[in-house]
């Protein structure tokens, strides 16, 4: 009888330790810890670190090991933010068949390792970064087309980097681009305010304020605040360049010929859709698009899960490009 028992006792035990792994695999699950056929899928969209430019911060690439990719799209992230808010773009473009490149714009991300004023915000070296970054995927992958995304400033410098370099981008996703803002007056009296109290260089938390309006998302908002990588005490003299920068999204619109998509969030309290709205009538392109996405927001795709609607269309965009002939690599 004892024997039995002690036989079912250590069946019990092996019970409990096999509910215990499967319930720590369960919360694992959200940080890629899966098993089997997922974990394969899971491992072939992982995103890996790319040392792209020599001497600068090192890229994130999402590929699919399992499919040939069809084209390279590079990501240009928002004022404040990193080249790890992509995430879950990068898995599905991937997924999908994409080479998928996100770079930290001067001033953010990794660009905090970098001593003196090569690391600080600077929108035409990272013009320039952004240039050399697409130099280097042409002959990383030289019969791929190359497809420029960006969010609000990252938006901005994707429509500036096509009008100045068109034979190396052969189209451009450009989201919420308008310089036109909510409350433009008041942010101009806090940024002068301290501008003035403080000077141009000192920080401050206004990046917290800037989210909190920009989403409606409590989730979001969350995500964004206890990310250690996003940057949201940000300096008057960075709020002032990025203004100032995106109310010339109009003028490199009107040089730009190749394929154009220009999306905007319905629910964005930081930008205004028409802003968005009026950079798509100035574009010279006779291939463009505008995509309002109802449920969307200012971050449409530097979302903790890309609303799948907009993630389609703008997939069905690029497909529609590659499949006309519309993005061609120049040889």
């Amino acid at each position: 009888m004892r024997s039995i028992m002690k036989q079912r006792s250590g069946r019990k035990a092996v019970v409990r330790a096999l509910a215990c792994l499967i319930a720590l695999n369960a919360l694992a699950g959200g940080s890629g810890a899966v098993f089997g056929a997922e974990a394969a899928k899971a491992k072939s969209t992982s995103a890996t670190r790319v040392e792209l430019l020599a001497g600068k911060p090192e890229f994130l690439n999402w590929s699919n090991s399992q499919k040939e990719p069809r084209a390279m799209v590079l990501c240009l992230h928002e004022l404040g933010f990193h080249k790890g808010v992509f995430e879950d773009l990068g898995r599905k473009m991937a997924d999908d068949g994409y080479t998928v490149y996100s770079m930290d714009l001067r001033g953010f991300g990794d660009w905090h390792k970098v001593k003196g004023k090569e690391g600080r915000m600077d929108l035409d070296n990272t013009l320039a970064d952004i240039k050399e970054a697409a130099e280097a995927l042409h002959k990383k992958h030289p019969t791929l087309p190359l497809f420029i995304l960006g969010e609000a400033m990252g938006g901005a410098l994707a429509l500036q980097a096509a009008s100045e370099f068109p034979d190396l981008i052969q189209g451009t996703i450009s989201s919420c681009p308008g310089g036109e803002h909510f409350k433009t007056t008041k942010n101009y009296l806090t940024v002068c305010k301290r501008l003035i109290t403080t000077g141009p260089g000192k920080r401050f938390g206004y990046g917290r304020q800037l989210v909190s309006v920009a989403t409606p998302r409590k989730e979001l908002q969350t995500a964004f605040e206890e990310d250690p990588e996003v940057r949201l005490d940000l300096a008057p003299r960075e709020l002032m360049a990025c203004q100032f920068f995106m109310y010339k999204t109009k003028k490199f619109a009107k040089k730009i010929q190749g394929p154009v998509l220009i999306v905007q969030g319905q629910k964005d309290g930081e930008s205004k859709p028409e802003g968005a709205t009026k950079v798509y009538e100035k574009l010279a392109s006779k291939d463009k698009t505008m995509l309002a996405v109802p449920e969307g927001d200012h971050y449409v795709y530097e979302d903790i899960k890309v609303d799948n609607d907009a993630y389609k269309r703008t997939v069905a965009w690029i497909n529609e490009r590659l499949s006309t002939g519309g993005a061609k690599v120049s040889q």
